[in-house]
């Protein structure tokens, strides 16, 4: 474990580094005079490109377009008046200025960024901000977008512009995510995404991993991120076209990643821009959460693995915290000690033969489960 947490930390203070330079650029360089991360020499081309307005992009603060962006999520969130916006390595807050215009003064739009001299620069950017719109509902926090600085069930819509990729622990920011929102609310992620396993040579290039490349997977393992997060409604939207234009334009690191790849072969070929919308259904009433929990025990108690599966997902879906899940499954192995335990007593005296069974049991799993939850062995 700390031969892990110490090589997350080696890419955290690269990724750092690097982006504080960039930062601290005029020319937002951080392999070159010329080049960005992400990005190209004319940021405004990019961003036209991606979908921003011109009418979005005039109200932003001079330099805070530095040509990051892999797409455009303030445009997939669909945000309206009055949302908390939450942005996940926000940089110098070209995303969140643009969200803070779209939820308006009864909004608000926060940026969280590991990066200090980012953090500084899109800080200084604010009084600009609110001088040419009047709006005064933008804040910027410092930390990691593995552990936000954010509370629980407190925004309505996270956002993030080719970040996450960029992050050593993914599966953590993605439960990050999902702890913050509220209850039906929603995340749209611009991202980079695998279409196959990079080459070796590419996989290891420093270029690759601060341009956004290494540190992308392939779209069935973000799947898998989303799903074990508590997420039951995404849909994933392909963008190869944003590959071949970076190309196009000739952007040195990007060019300085292709001269890695196999004779023949386009970086699109293994690489995507990849809209992720996803959605964290409301909290279901009081009594399901209690049935799905119940379900849990008596999955255990039943040795029913398929049972286990389908309703630790089922009450994940539903809002249950992890330590409720533990305790349910803590029931089921007291019940596993016999009938004249205190529990099994408890279970028997309180529920009596009106449990409700699920259909993902086979009809002999039903009845096995019924009469070990209610202690007639």
């Amino acid at each position: 474990m700390q031969n892990g947490a110490g090589k997350d930390e080696k890419i955290h203070n690269y990724v750092r580094d690097a982006y504080s330079k960039i930062a601290v650029s005029e020319k937002s360089s951080c392999c070159g005079t010329k080049s960005s991360c992400c990005g190209i020499e004319n940021p405004e081309k990019l961003a036209a490109g991606l979908g921003y307005t011109e009418a979005e992009l005039a109200s932003l603060p001079e330099g805070t377009n530095m040509g990051l962006s892999c797409g455009n999520p303030t445009a997939i969130a669909a945000l309206t008046p009055g949302e908390v916006v939450l942005d996940l390595g926000s940089g110098g807050g070209f995303d969140v200025f643009i969200a803070a215009e779209k939820v308006g003064p009864s909004g608000r739009a926060v940026g969280v960024d590991m990066t200090h001299e980012m953090l500084m620069k899109a800080r200084n950017n604010i009084n600009q901000f609110t001088r040419r719109t009047g709006l005064q509902n933008v804040e910027f926090r410092l930390g990691e977008i593995e552990h936000l600085p954010v509370a629980d069930n407190s925004i309505d819509a996270v956002i993030s512009n080719c970040v996450i990729n960029l992050s050593p622990d993914k599966p953590q920011v993605w439960k990050e995510i999902f702890r913050v929102l509220k209850p039906g609310g929603r995340a749209a992620v611009s991202d980079l995404a695998l279409l196959k396993p990079l080459p070796v040579n590419v996989a290891e290039s420093v270029s690759a991993l601060v341009g956004c490349v290494a540190g992308a997977v392939l779209i069935d393992e973000t799947e898998a991120m989303i799903k074990d997060a508590g997420f039951a409604e995404f849909k994933f939207d392909k963008k190869s076209g944003y590959i071949d234009k970076m190309t196009e334009w000739n952007d040195p690191l990007y060019c300085a990643i292709i001269e890695l790849l196999p004779k023949g072969e386009k970086l699109s070929d293994y690489i995507t821009s990849l809209n992720i919308s996803v959605i964290k259904t409301r909290e279901a009433g009081n009594d399901e959460r209690i049935q799905e929990l119940i379900a849990i025990g008596a999955s255990v108690t039943a040795h029913c693995q398929p049972c286990f599966t389908y309703h630790q997902n089922r009450a994940k879906e539903l809002g249950v915290s992890e330590e409720k899940i533990k305790n349910a499954v803590a029931v089921g192995e007291s019940l596993q000690r016999g009938a004249d335990s205190f529990m099994s007593k408890h279970v028997r005296a309180a529920l009596g033969n009106s449990i409700r069974s699920s259909s993902c049991c086979r009809a002999g799993e039903i009845e096995e489960s019924k009469r070990l939850v209610a202690g007639k062995h």
